[in-house]
């Protein structure tokens, strides 16, 4: 695993993510101060973190220096999700002290949070295995 590029890559998902999640939220007319977060928020969230973690993953297996595979893409995920825990200290932190009401507790608590992490290691971890079979095939 090639470290460096698995931080730098997640930390571009991680900002991507978090500005599509917020544009989303105002697309759709959420107002992201409310305590309560509606399932149709966290089912977007899980769509675009779907989406994201795919290309991304494949954005980190452009480095030729790193083997595609299901046991890479795994490793990836969970680096892209210790990323993702260490982002959101930082900013539900910032938000607290900023005066804002954000629960982090709340918001690891919700269900579909951890069905959304759950489907981002696999797609990581599917990405690294189709990677890895069309590398094989050529």
């Amino acid at each position: 695993m090639n470290i460096k590029r698995a931080i730098w890559v997640g930390v571009v998902t991680y900002i991507l993510s978090f500005i599509v999640g917020m544009v989303s939220a105002i697309l759709i007319g959420f107002d992201i101060n409310q305590a309560e977060m509606p399932t149709s928020f966290y089912v977007i969230g899980i769509i675009i973190s779907i989406v994201l973690a795919g290309l991304f993953t494949l954005v980190y297996f452009r480095d030729k220096k790193i083997k595609a595979s299901a046991k890479e893409g795994f490793y990836f995920g969970l680096v892209l999700i210790i990323i993702g825990f260490i982002m959101d200290i930082i900013i539900f932190s910032i938000g607290a002290a900023a005066g804002s009401e954000m629960d982090i507790l709340a918001y690891y608590s919700n269900s579909m949070f951890w069905i959304a992490l759950v489907l981002f290691v696999a797609t990581t971890t599917i990405v690294g295995a189709i990677k890895r079979k069309k590398s094989k095939n050529l």
